[in-house]
């Protein structure tokens, strides 16, 4: 087997940095194009689609990342639940019950892209994985809309294992 050209850990570090810089450049563009009337629309548009078409042909590689981003976010929750704030705006308090939640909808949304990383990569997966990046994308982008983009993301993170759990039902047969 061919060793790497480059290390495993750096390869993690650019697909973390694939996804989120796609995933801003498609929320500010998405923002640009549909909300801020002072900025050209058509670099909006151009942005947000141009971030988009890269991070859906790259999804093979940074599929691999999300469970630890979404850990990251898990952190973040842990964050409010021990402050009681946003954790770059201390001056905006957040219930912590809300960071509850969050983390454990982070945690969850980690495992659910682990356990979906070890089915072989089908087109379900690369929509699945898409959707969540475009949830992600929305959080970037100034539309109100985080609790959705939220559930939005683990809804996408649960069809890979749904897919698989109803396959193998439908195979299993009955008694």
């Amino acid at each position: 087997m061919a060793e790497p050209w480059i290390h495993p850990r750096v390869q993690s570090a650019v697909y973390i940095f694939l996804f989120f810089g796609c995933a801003a450049c498609a929320g500010v563009g998405a923002t640009v194009t549909f909300i801020d009337p002072t900025r050209p629309r058509p670099v909006g548009a151009a942005a947000m689609i141009a971030a988009s078409a890269i991070a859906i042909a790259t999804v093979r590689h940074w599929r691999r990342v999300l469970p630890a981003i979404f850990l990251c976010g898990a952190l973040n929750g842990l964050i409010i639940v021990a402050e009681g704030h946003e954790l770059n705006s201390p001056g905006t308090s957040v219930s912590r019950l809300v960071g509850a939640v969050l983390t454990l909808a982070m945690i969850a949304g980690a495992v659910l892209t682990a356990a979906a990383n070890r089915r072989a990569f089908t087109m379900l997966e690369r929509l699945s994985f898409s959707g969540i990046f475009i949830c992600f994308a929305l959080l970037f982008s100034s539309f109100d809309v985080q609790p959705a983009a939220l559930a939005g993301a683990l809804c996408c993170a649960c069809i890979p294992l749904l897919s698989g759990f109803l396959s193998h039902k439908l195979r299993t047969p009955r008694a």
